[in-house]
């Protein structure tokens, strides 16, 4: 293959031999740090080898050294090169790409080839990658033994040719190669490799790492070629790939103990997955074969409750705007105008929604205006404009390099804005393409009552969904929790997303049941269904409309016992709209709304006015602030959480007063300057032992004496720990109340992570081990005359109600759109049959069972649910 010299290395520097070294240059412009912060423990923990890690901002891998190719696998993501004094260098571009099988790679060199400093060896496509690879983070090591490295440079900033370290001989080589010498009996096995992705570099590193543990030399041979199992480049060089059945031959004193090691560890996958030989001649990169939907009526599709409702209608499939944009432009004039004027028109249309919209979509639209805005994305833009490129994919282009930098920063925040990016790239192409909307459905007026089939939206496209009327949403990817699934939980629009890819052959037009409610979609159901459902749906209007009508009256169960039913409040909802709903108060502010996406945390005088804004709007109503509550999936710019493992179990809420008690303490003083006092609680999240509490009381009184208040405010705690809800008889004493966080307690209770699509709908409120936790904390708050509230999203579940009453629950905080509906089927049912229906349902074995039980007690819910 054709070789190409690379720019600005000094051949005289690489080729020479320093005394104490040979250098290796860098092979990829980016950021070099060491090989311990590899995502990857077979990287991170030396066992390939020593020397460090490159972050590239560019796409090529220029030669490090003269030498031989030694290694180019059919996927091309990893070269080695044999250096002139021996040295194997391992150039592994990214993590997890040896399963895009070559795909946005390009090979410059073949195994074998000679090649010199500088000279391109392979190519990538970073925004291939960005998208489909773990990470881009690059080891570049030596992967023989018998070397050493030193010298290595310090982390920073490298351009292609800079120094990265110096390898050098160590020992003997006779001493190197005295396994491969080693006499003793000799034993050899066949084992098949079932390894997806054959024995690329990771489990090689394994097998050696193994090998090397026992006295006696190891070989794994396959199609007449024999490589020694120390040696990882070594067992690359075999091409061994799935299917593949190797020969395992040992020598030496401990021959048959490293043999039936080696073939164990091969059986056992070597840390990796196996996939059954009959699936060999399917590629690992390619979609699996998705079973059609039966037709006759029998169909139905589960699926993660994103926001509540049912809905009946033909199904649209949403479909994007094609891959193809045209890369050659008309000329820098033409195409500069053409970018102004699709940006113009993004603009226009962003500011108008904004002006009319609220809550999360406001936060959206104003992100994606500020995005627009981006001097730093035109610019970019502009420059591959003036080199010949059209104005789409300039705009392309531009985005990329910004989403792929904000990805590589692995927080969940910079991802959002990634996403946003994203949204914000398809908007101006379909502008620029002239298409209806942000992804190119070809006619969005068709969606007008229908339920829209997706693999993903963007917020930009649902919304223009939402405003073409249609009438519900499947999502095959996505979470509850997604931009996406807030915008519809906001506008009232059933929804359920992760429903799986047998949704997408679903034919246009087909009918559907869209059960949010319960979960599922029902395929093509029969006249018969569709007419007991469509009756289902006026009752369930019916219901809501005299709930509405009712909405002052008090949740006051027919055998005299009165529940508080309140309402869940941040960001720019409203406390009028709320009271007007039937809410007797403020159970939950979510204060987050304050500091989330900014640069540095509000000032006491701007909380203490939103603060009183809301009281005031709540007419003297009881409203319970609870203080900040981020960490975990709510990141702010302004606080370094530093690196946590596992973010949801790391520095969330009220743990901030050990590192950050400056945040707590004016947001404290700014609740103390609300009035009337009276009117206002104090919540604590992520509550797990008393002295938390005793600490944030200690600083709260110290407070309230600098300002001179008299009175003591009430404080009290979220229970969404296991830990809270077992110790909450002795937390008891220490608050003022409870307040039940169902989202956290089930996901921390069950071991599955809300946000995981795959277990969302498995982390269920409704399991027996959440019910027996929320039982606890009622007979807690009861013995010691405390009140107990749930304002989790249970709270704002119909068919829960009573149960969460039967708990023990005295105060419930839903959504202001769920109120008047939990009040009514409180208003519908005995308290003694609650706390018997709880009781039963305690001793249950799963939700579905409790969901049942609930149900058979009061066949009336099922019109409400």
């Amino acid at each position: 293959m054709k070789r190409e010299n690379g720019q600005g290395m000094s051949k005289d520097r690489a080729n020479g031999k320093a005394a104490d070294g040979l250098e290796i240059l860098a092979p990829l412009a980016g950021w070099f740090g060491p090989l311990d912060e590899a995502p990857d423990p077979v990287f991170a923990g030396g066992m390939m080898g020593a020397g460090g890690l490159i972050d590239p901002v560019a796409g090529e891998v220029r030669a490090p050294c003269d030498g031989v190719v030694l290694n180019l696998p059919d996927s091309l993501h990893a070269l080695t090169l044999q250096a002139v004094n021996g040295a194997e260098v391992l150039i592994h571009v990214g993590i997890e790409t040896v399963g895009l099988r070559g795909q946005g790679f390009t090979a410059h060199v073949d195994a074998g080839s000679p090649v010199s400093t500088g000279d391109l060896l392979l190519s990538f496509d970073l925004d291939v990658l960005a998208e489909k690879a773990a990470s881009l983070q690059t080891p570049v090591l030596i992967a023989n033994e018998g070397f050493e490295v030193a010298d290595l440079r310090a982390p920073g900033q490298v351009v292609t040719g800079d120094t990265l370290f110096k390898v050098s001989p160590c020992g003997d080589v006779a001493s190197r190669e005295e396994h491969d010498e080693t006499t003793g009996p000799t034993v050899q096995d066949e084992v098949q490799i079932l390894l997806g992705n054959g024995l690329h570099a990771r489990p090689a590193a394994r097998l050696a790492d193994l090998a090397k543990q026992f006295d006696a030399a190891a070989w794994l041979c396959l199609n007449g070629k024999r490589a020694s199992a120390r040696s990882p480049v070594a067992l690359m060089t075999l091409g061994v790939v799935h299917g593949d059945t190797v020969t395992v031959e040992t020598t030496g004193k401990d021959a048959e103990r490293l043999l039936a090691s080696l073939v164990q560890a091969i059986f056992a996958g070597l840390g990796e997955q196996n996939i059954p030989a009959k699936r060999a001649s399917q590629s690992a990169a390619e979609p699996q074969e998705v079973t059609p939907i039966a037709l006759d009526g029998s169909a139905r599709l589960p699926g993660v409750t994103a926001a509540p409702g049912l809905v009946i209608g033909p199904v649209i499939r949403f479909r994007g705007a094609a891959d193809a944009i045209s890369e050659q432009g008309q000329g820098s004039a033409v195409e500069h105008d053409a970018l102004m004027r699709a940006m113009a028109a993004v603009r226009a249309d962003l500011e108008q929604k904004a002006e009319r919209a609220e809550g999360q979509e406001k936060e959206i639209l104003s992100a994606h205006l500020i995005l627009l805005d981006d001097e730093l994305l035109i610019e970019e833009a502009e420059s591959r404009i003036r080199e010949g490129a059209s104005a789409a994919f300039a705009w392309h282009k531009a985005t990329q390099s910004q989403i792929i930098a904000l990805k590589a920063m692995k927080t969940p925040l910079l991802g959002e804005r990634a996403a946003d990016l994203a949204d914000l790239e398809a908007q101006v192409i379909a502008a620029l393409t002239a298409e209806a909307d942000a992804g190119g459905q070809a006619d969005t007026a068709s969606c007008k009552g229908a339920v829209v089939v997706a693999e993903d939206l963007f917020p930009s496209q649902f919304l223009q969904l939402a405003g073409d009327g249609a009438a519900g949403i499947c999502l095959t990817r996505g979470g509850a929790t997604s931009h996406v699934s807030i915008l519809a939980a906001e506008k009232g629009m059933p929804a359920l997303v992760a429903v799986g890819a047998q949704a997408l052959t679903i034919a246009d037009g087909t009918a559907v049941i869209l059960d949010a409610d319960g979960g599922t979609m029902h395929v093509a159901p029969t006249p018969e269904t569709i007419a007991q459902t469509r009756q289902s749906i006026q009752r369930k209007q019916a219901n809501h409309a005299a709930a509405l009508a009712d909405a002052s009256r008090p949740a006051t169960t027919q055998d005299g016992v009165t529940i508080k039913v309140f309402a869940n409040l941040g960001g720019d909802q409203k406390a009028d709209a709320a009271v007007r709903n039937g809410a007797e108060g403020c159970g939950l502010l979510r204060t987050e709304f304050l500091y989330l996406g900014r640069a540095t945390p509000p000032s006491e005088e701007e909380q203490a006015a939103a603060y009183q804004a809301i009281a005031e709007s709540l007419s003297g109503r009881p409203l319970v602030i609870r203080t900040l509550d981020i960490g975990g999936d709510k990141p702010a710019a302004f606080i370094d959480f530093g690196e946590e493992e596992n973010p949801a179990l790391g520095l969330r809420g009220t743990r901030l007063i050990h590192t950050r008690p400056d945040l707590i303490e004016t947001q404290l003083r700014a609740i103390l300057r609300v009035t009337p006092a009276s009117q206002v609680s104090i919540m604590l999240p992520m509550i797990t032992s008393a002295d938390e509490i005793v600490a944030v009381q200690e600083m709260l009184d110290r407070l309230r004496t600098e300002m001179s208040i008299v009175d003591p405010v009430p404080l009290g705690i979220m229970v969404e720990t296991p830990a809270s809800a077992v110790t909450a008889e002795t937390l008891a004493p220490h608050v003022s109340f409870f307040s039940i966080g169902t989202n956290d307690l089930s996901q921390y209770t069950l071991a599955m992570d809300r946000g995981n699509p795959a277990l969302a709908a498995r982390a269920d409120s409704f399991h027996p081990a959440v019910l027996r936790l929320i039982a606890m904390t009622g007979a807690a708050g009861t013995r010691h005359g405390k009140w107990v509230g749930v304002c989790g999203s249970m709270a704002s579940q119909t068919l829960a109600a009573p149960l969460l009453a039967g708990l023990g629950v005295t105060e419930l905080s839903a959504t202001a759109s769920a109120v008047p509906s939990i009040k009514a089927v409180l208003r519908s049912v005995a308290m003694e049959d609650c706390r018997k229906a709880a009781e039963t349902a305690l001793g249950m074995d799963s939700a579905e069972a409790v969901r049942k039980h609930m149900l058979a007690v009061w066949p009336h819910l099922q019109d409400w649910v």
